[in-house]
């Protein structure tokens, strides 16, 4: 486990970082760092070393290794870009066989925390009870690092409340790594007493016997019953309305009735990312007793071809009364969105909500692996999230929310149907079938993030698998809406 401090000098570490600018440019670090960065600035030169963002270069000297370390320019240097170089650093050296690290890039005590921050983040991977065998070339040997601040007890109350987050990004990507024979519905509730120890109160609905019956009609091909977990944080007065996070939990989908084809099957195993990052977003918030009041609405089933499945062509009553022909059993996690959104809405009166989800193929087919699907009516609400974004480095992008394709959701035998796989773009079917179940007045939004949940090659803060996006961007949101409340008139849909 990476173990991180902050200390006011270097010390005598087998390694030591300094970080370096595109032109030679040199932090003041004072004496005790001054031969180590005239060493650097020699060494960068000889090496082709540039300074820029990302670049890291250890080299071995008489004393110990010396690591040259971007920066990037000076003007452009932000928490973001602090986080990516500190998870860029963690991850070159993870494997390097130095076991304890001194950082001296002369940063001040919140960009010092920033930088630790990003290292955290980076510091994740899969729990070693998946392999027989520890993979040698995969053993971290860097354990230790200490990280220069003028003011490190400020540094550390910072990283603390970072560090929060960071364990929340953390317990999602372990719930989207975890195999479908291990995580089924009931699996992935058992594993919510972390929140539970933490002060959250946790509710478990049955599908069948509480009328969420389009949650029911997913799950009840498998042999696992489908659930509907409530998750309470409650960090602000009784009387304050809560933020309202849902998350699409489709802990293996097959497809159900109407197959998937057999080509990359096992990665439905992450098909329940947007409800892993839910419950990492009220992990962080009561890891950090964050000053909110909070609800995560979990829709949690298994998609799965059984003689008890729901065939195409089937109708059933939602939560919310409407109902619902079944077009193809593969657009699932609509259905149980539908359900859960109606249930939370009428049950919690949001200040706002916000659901995620795996959803379509076609968002990420329009945005690619770099941003995820903004769909809401509510301007405050968008620009709201698209600030916590950005500042989170879990970027969105807004996709219309329109009814110029509302024929292709229209139903001969009931009042929607679930898809239409033939006229328009699907990620826009989808957002407009949720936006059946949220009343009018309701400030809501959803989030599209198919392509965004597992990376496909290592990144600055997240190796190649999952990412656990999300966590960041909902706490993100719910701190700012803790410090700045809606304006008047704020939840009213715009036009």
């Amino acid at each position: 486990m990476l173990k991180i401090s902050f200390v006011a000098a270097p010390s005598r570490a087998e390694g030591l970082a300094v970080g370096l600018r595109p032109g030679g440019a040199l932090p003041d670090l004072g004496r005790a760092a001054a031969t180590a960065l005239l060493l650097g600035r020699t060494l960068a030169r000889r090496h082709s070393f540039k300074g820029e963002e990302g670049d890291v270069l250890p080299v071995l000297t008489a004393d110990h290794w010396l690591v040259l370390v971007g920066l990037g320019p000076i003007e452009q240097q932000n928490s973001r870009r602090l986080r990516r170089v500190g998870g860029g650093l963690f991850a070159e050296l993870a494997t390097s066989g130095i076991a304890k690290l001194d950082v001296a890039f002369g940063l001040d005590p919140l960009e010092a925390a920033e930088l630790a921050y990003g290292m955290l983040l980076r510091a994740w991977r899969p729990a070693a009870r998946y392999r027989s065998k520890a993979d040698p070339d995969q053993v971290w040997s860097l354990s230790k690092i200490a990280i220069v601040s003028p003011d490190p007890s400020l540094s550390q109350r910072r990283l603390d409340r970072l560090a929060a987050v960071a364990a929340g990004a953390a317990y999602a990507r372990d719930l989207v790594v975890a195999p479908g024979n291990e995580l089924t519905p009931q699996s992935f509730i058992d594993r919510l007493d972390r929140l539970t120890r933490q002060g959250i109160s946790l509710d478990v609905l049955d599908a069948a016997t509480h009328g969420l019956r389009l949650l029911q009609a997913v799950g009840q091909g498998s042999a696992v019953p489908p659930r509907l977990a409530l998750l309470h944080w409650r960090g602000a007065g009784k009387t304050e309305r809560p933020l309202v996070f849902v998350g699409k939990g489709i802990t293996f989908d097959t497809g159900g009735i109407d197959i998937k084809p057999r080509a990359d099957m096992e990665e439905m195993k992450g098909d329940m990312a947007g409800a892993a990052a839910v419950a990492g977003a009220l992990y962080a918030l009561a890891l950090r007793r964050a000053p909110v009041n909070a609800v995560g609405v979990l829709a949690l089933a298994e998609n799965m071809p059984s003689g008890q499945a729901t065939r195409p062509g089937d109708v059933v009553a939602s939560y919310a009364g409407t109902t619902v022909e079944i077009i193809d059993t593969d657009a699932e996690g609509r259905l149980v969105l539908a359900d859960a959104l109606a249930y939370a809405a009428a049950k919690y009166r949001p200040r706002a909500m916000v659901d995620l989800a795996t959803l379509t193929g076609a968002v990420e087919v329009a945005l690619g692996r770099h941003r995820a699907g903004l769909f809401t009516a509510d301007d405050q609400l968008a620009e709201r999230l698209m600030a916590a974004g950005e500042a989170e480095d879990e970027l969105l992008w807004r996709l219309p929310l329109t009814d110029a394709y509302d024929d292709a959701l229209k139903s001969l035998a009931a009042d929607l149907r679930n898809c239409d796989w033939e006229h328009g773009p699907d990620a826009l079917h989808a957002a407009r079938f949720l936006q059946h179940f949220v009343p009018d007045g309701v400030a809501w939004a959803h989030l599209d993030i198919a392509g965004l949940s597992e990376a496909e090659e290592d990144g600055p803060l997240a190796a190649e698998g999952p990412t656990g996006f999300g966590v960041r961007l909902l706490d993100r949101l719910a701190e700012d809406l803790a410090a700045h409340p809606w304006s008047k008139g704020a939840g009213v849909p715009s036009v």
